[in-house]
């Protein structure tokens, strides 16, 4: 039982690890790299964050679509009319209406009172209109574009899933040519290149697990993966297939050991809890940057030292803590009652009154 617990739990903990590194990337991209240029202190610290996110790129989505597919194994072989709604409809429900909301707060509130747009990317949360937020959503130029993912990645393993082995090889080549820089925008792009984790987990997962085990065979293929990933990014190609697939065995290993050795109770519920993280986290994060950027720019704090290097050393961890706990506290006050149908398809909130 308790070998079949360890099983599980490592899984929760890979989420929780995961959630919180998309919450530091997302603290770190809007706002060090818009403040160096007026701190004066503090330069190495922001450059070793922001380099610090960068390196660790190959973990942080590929890991959190593998363990999607695993997930979603079971349901891609129910039928339809039992996980249609659950895994696809709900998914874009979700990506839909947490789109809106935060196009609203972070546009529409947020920026206002503070006075300042946080960044310039394209994304739908900074639309000026209702017709670019639609082509961004579309193009899944979004902070949610998991969900987006998620849902299509979904129909196309369930439809596929007879051909699963032309499957994954086509979805290992897509997310090569990603890698390129073939397609256009970073939507489209990260889209094409997290597919085959998720092909992955849902088809091969088995495998992958047996790969993390302490075998000479094993050490064998790390190595090629290693080599493989090394000469690719020496090639510049820095987020590729093999380092991605590395990194997921890595942090499997990592997750599975920690478990055995020390009490994870925390990140494991964390991991349960991702959804509600994912979906809220970037309204505080836009808040917090965007105070922490006015303080520093429009009333000169950048100018002192201690501000300066107190900011670029600790703010990107503050940032996670805060946002992390203030989306668990916005999702525990909201999700009962009416308020449940921010996080569950109401369809499926009527199916369980119907039961």
């Amino acid at each position: 039982m308790s070998q079949v617990k360890n099983e599980i739990t490592w899984i929760n903990t890979l989420k929780g690890i995961c959630i919180i590194l998309v919450v530091l990337h997302h603290s770190i991209i809007t706002t060090l790299p818009s403040a160096l240029e007026h701190l004066t202190a503090g330069h190495l610290s922001a450059s070793l964050w922001i380099k610090f996110n960068f390196f660790i790129s190959p973990l942080r989505m590929p890991a959190f679509f593998f363990v999607s597919g695993l997930l979603a194994a079971n349901a891609i072989n129910k039928n339809w009319p039992k996980v249609f709604t659950k895994r696809f409809g709900n998914l874009i429900y979700l990506y839909l209406v947490w789109a809106i909301i935060q196009w609203f707060f972070i546009s529409l509130i947020i920026a206002p009172l503070i006075g300042i747009k946080v960044s310039s990317a394209e994304n739908s949360a900074y639309a000026d209109n209702v017709i670019d937020f639609a082509k961004l959503i579309i193009t899944g130029k979004t902070s949610l574009w998991y969900l987006y993912a998620l849902a299509g990645y979904f129909i196309l393993a369930k439809l596929l899933r007879k051909v699963k082995y032309p499957l994954i090889v086509i979805s290992a080549i897509v997310s090569y040519a990603a890698s390129l820089g073939i397609f256009p925008g970073w939507g489209l792009t990260s889209i094409c290149q997290n597919g085959v984790y998720f092909v992955a987990g849902a088809f091969f997962s088995a495998e992958l697990i047996r790969v993390c085990e302490m075998k000479k065979s094993n050490m064998l293929l790390w190595g090629i993966l290693l080599i493989a990933g090394i000469i690719n990014i020496k090639m510049g190609v820095m987020k590729n297939i093999f380092t991605c697939l590395l990194a997921i065995i890595a942090l499997i290993i990592i997750c599975r050991e920690l478990n055995k050795k020390i009490n994870l109770s925390w990140i494991n519920w964390l991991g349960k809890n991702t959804l509600q993280i994912y979906v809220i986290h970037r309204i505080f994060i836009e808040a917090i940057s965007g105070l922490v950027l006015t303080a520093g720019v429009s009333y000169g704090l950048f100018e002192s030292i201690q501000y300066s290097l107190l900011c670029t050393l600790f703010y990107p961890i503050i940032s996670v803590a805060l946002c992390i706990i203030g989306s668990l506290f916005i999702w525990h006050w909201i999700n009962r009652g009416i308020g449940r149908i921010f996080f569950t398809h109401p369809s499926l909130l009527m199916d369980k009154k119907a039961m």
